[in-house]
């Protein structure tokens, strides 16, 4: 998630390498509300990171554990329904049976199925193993 939230700030800050990668990104990069967003989706992507931390280190326990499952089983399901979504529609639109916006374009759709998708969906799948761990162990 820490790679995702430095993506996030490096576009935020003007970067525009794998920009066309994003839905949208070219056409909104440089926008006030879309730097906005990149700024708060990059803060909120560390958080996760230092959530997926407090899962696995033994200072995890020092949380209220009711607290960490709660938002650790939110960000599980939030990774899995983001990467499934990516791929499902991704899947419609190659095989014809969906047509893409008017403003997106195809380089970006195909990165979010093959690229994006998976990794937010194994990212997901990954946090639910780490968050059902930390529910067994903290029992």
């Amino acid at each position: 998630m820490v790679v995702f939230a430095a993506m996030s700030f490096y576009w935020a800050l003007g970067g525009t390498a794998g920009i066309n990668t994003v839905s949208l990104g070219q056409e909104l990069a440089g926008k006030p509300w879309f730097i906005t967003v990149l700024w708060l989706t990059g803060m909120l992507k560390l958080g996760g990171g230092v959530l997926a931390l407090a899962l696995v280190q033994s200072w995890g326990k020092l949380l209220p554990r009711r607290g960490v499952l709660i938002a650790a089983w939110g960000v599980s399901a939030l990774l899995v329904f983001h990467g499934s979504d990516f791929i499902i529609q991704g899947a419609l639109t190659e095989n014809g049976l969906i047509d893409l916006p008017a403003p997106a374009v195809w380089t970006a759709t195909h990165w979010q199925t093959f690229m994006w998708g998976p990794w937010w969906l194994l990212g997901g799948i990954a946090f639910c193993v780490a968050t059902w761990n930390y529910q067994q162990r903290s029992r």
